[in-house]
This record gives structure tokens, C-alpha cells and sequence, in this order.
């Protein structure tokens, strides 16, 4: 409490994890009615916005959601309507993380995701063709927990930013 008679909760600036953000005392703006609304409306989504606009959040805030991860919604919209005895398996692939040099770098990225992925949910990935691997993925999730399989890309335009740039560059020497 401060004089005031308020508490004074911290900003979750640059913050793109919802789970840190709500064990972690950081003030949210509760949005988890677009959750529920984008769930209710559809399957397929592309989300567009500029940055620094939330995308980020919003995906992970998805993410925590169809994990079923009641704890962190206490309190907000989207506690009590939510079917949280229901858990999806995800594939969280996010392409923000470094510099992709070149298309050899990004398959060899997509890969090491997959594999990562692949090991958390216990799944033996036995597609040699990277093309087809991702889709043996969700085939293997589907069969294995009988659910549907959730698909979050966030910062699926980095790579192609990356090399642009990079493009650029070698233009111009």
C-alpha cells in the first residue's frame, strides 16, 4: 500500500510471458475475453497488428489457455468460462528469437523446434523430409491425446525481415 491507499503494481513493459506477468504481481489488462470469443467464432486465425502491440502476449495468453492452466486466469473473464478439464497439445513455434541468416539457418530453427517440441510430448518424429515433419507432428499429437492440436506462430515474418535486410546489405556493398 502506498499513501495513497492503492497498490502500486509493476508494468510488464517488454514482458511477453502471461504466466510471468500474473505470478509475478505485474498489472494486465484483462483480454482473456477475446480468448473466448476468437475460440467461439473460428479455427483459423492470422493475426495482424503493428508492433509492440500485444501480439506476443496474446499468443502465449492463448498458449496458457489451451494448456489449461486455471491458476493464472483467477480473476479474469475468462475463469469461470472456460472448459479447463479440457487440455489441447501446442505447438508453439516463435521465430523472434536471433537473427535468421539465410533459409539453411531458419530450416535448420524449424527443426530444432519441432525436435524440442516432439520431445516434451514424448513423440518419436520419424519424417525425414522437414516439409512433412511438422505435419507428422500434429498427426502424432492428434492420435496420441485425441484432441484437436493448437498451432501458435508468433513472429512467423522475422525470418523474412532478417534476410531482407541482409539482402540489402550485400546490395549495397
Amino acid at each position: 500500500m502506498t499513501g495513497r491507499g492503492f497498490d502500486i503494481m509493476k508494468l510488464p513493459i517488454g514482458i511477453q510471458s502471461f504466466e510471468k506477468i500474473r505470478t509475478d504481481d505485474y498489472y494486465y489488462i484483462d483480454k482473456t475475453y477475446f480468448v473466448k470469443k476468437l475460440v467461439e467464432e473460428g479455427s483459423y486465425y492470422f493475426l495482424s497488428r503493428p508492433r509492440r502491440f500485444g501480439k506476443s502476449l496474446f499468443l502465449d495468453t492463448l498458449r496458457q489457455a489451451f494448456l489449461a492452466k486455471k491458476e493464472l486466469f483467477k480473476g479474469l473473464y475468462l475463469y469461470d468460462k472456460w472448459e479447463w478439464d479440457k487440455k489441447y497439445p501446442v505447438i508453439y513455434l516463435d521465430f523472434g528469437e536471433g537473427m535468421i541468416e539465410s533459409s539453411d539457418h531458419l530450416k535448420k530453427v524449424i527443426e530444432s523446434n519441432l525436435r524440442k517440441i516432439s520431445l516434451y510430448y514424448q513423440i518419436e518424429l520419424t519424417e525425414e523430409l522437414l516439409e512433412r515433419r511438422g505435419i507428422e507432428l500434429i498427426e502424432k499429437l492428434y492420435k496420441k491425446y485425441q484432441q484437436k492440436v493448437v498451432v501458435l506462430i508468433d513472429e512467423y515474418d522475422k525470418p523474412i525481415l532478417d534476410c531482407i535486410e541482409d539482402q540489402r546489405r550485400s546490395e549495397t556493398n
